[in-house]
């Protein structure tokens, strides 16, 4: 028994969108940013902030929150005014805060982990010996 080519193509475009819809979403996708820590469903960080910028990523809609002209937005991706930054090596904070509006705690944040001061140079106050 043969079977058209009209039904063959029918069979098959059934056949690819099966298979379309039964591939799991996340493979798909890019993951998270390499200067992200690895997550999961035992994952306790929700948030990376940065602290001397300012922002937060959010891991598990994968999207920067920030502060533009005195609201806060979302991007998916790094917004133009932190594009100079490099994230690998910026300094991050991990949050285990619950929801996906951390900001809501940015003053505290902003306290708790602001950035630190640099130790005076000790030789300064040191006397120096006298040449004979």
């Amino acid at each position: 028994m043969k079977t058209s080519p009209l039904k063959t193509k029918k069979l098959l475009a059934i056949f690819a969108l099966l298979l379309l819809f039964s591939v799991p979403q996340d493979l798909f996708s890019q993951g998270p940013p390499p200067w992200a820590p690895a997550h999961g469903y035992r994952a306790k960080t929700k948030h990376i902030y940065f602290p001397d910028q300012n922002f937060y990523y959010d891991i598990e809609k994968g999207v920067y929150l920030y502060l533009n002209n005195g609201n806060w937005s979302v991007s998916v991706s790094v917004p133009s005014i932190f594009g100079s930054i490099n994230l690998n090596t910026a300094r991050k904070v991990e949050l285990e805060i619950g929801g996906h509006t951390p900001y809501q705690y940015n003053e505290k944040h902003i306290i708790a982990y602001k950035k630190p001061k640099k130790e005076k140079n000790k030789s300064k106050g040191k006397a120096k010996g006298k040449k004979h």
